[in-house]
């Protein structure tokens, strides 16, 4: 893969994912061969066909995603609330009753 390819993975991702462009429009509006812009997306699991959308690429990309989703800090924080809201849980059903 090209050099240029690769310094503009971050573009490339952004302008196809979040702009909904096609790998054609991301290749122009970048000055790439779409050749390569469209290897780029099928190598990481982001092709919109359904072909590629179930590739081992593509759950890979998605559990990237959901592992960047939450920080360390966020998954230690969550499982150390996880105790405390079910104390005051119960001691709201106590209060009630």
């Amino acid at each position: 893969m090209s050099a240029a390819i690769k310094s503009q993975s971050d573009l490339i991702e952004h302008y196809y994912i979040n702009q909904y462009m096609s790998g054609d429009q991301v290749a122009a509006k970048l000055g790439l061969s779409p050749y390569n812009v469209k290897k780029y997306l099928r190598e990481n699991g982001i092709a919109r066909n359904r072909k590629e959308a179930t590739s081992k690429a593509a759950r890979t990309m998605r559990q990237k995603a959901a592992n960047n989703a939450l920080s360390a800090y966020d998954l230690q924080e969550q499982r150390e609330s996880r105790s405390y809201s079910k104390t005051l849980t119960l001691l709201h059903m106590r209060v009630s009753n």
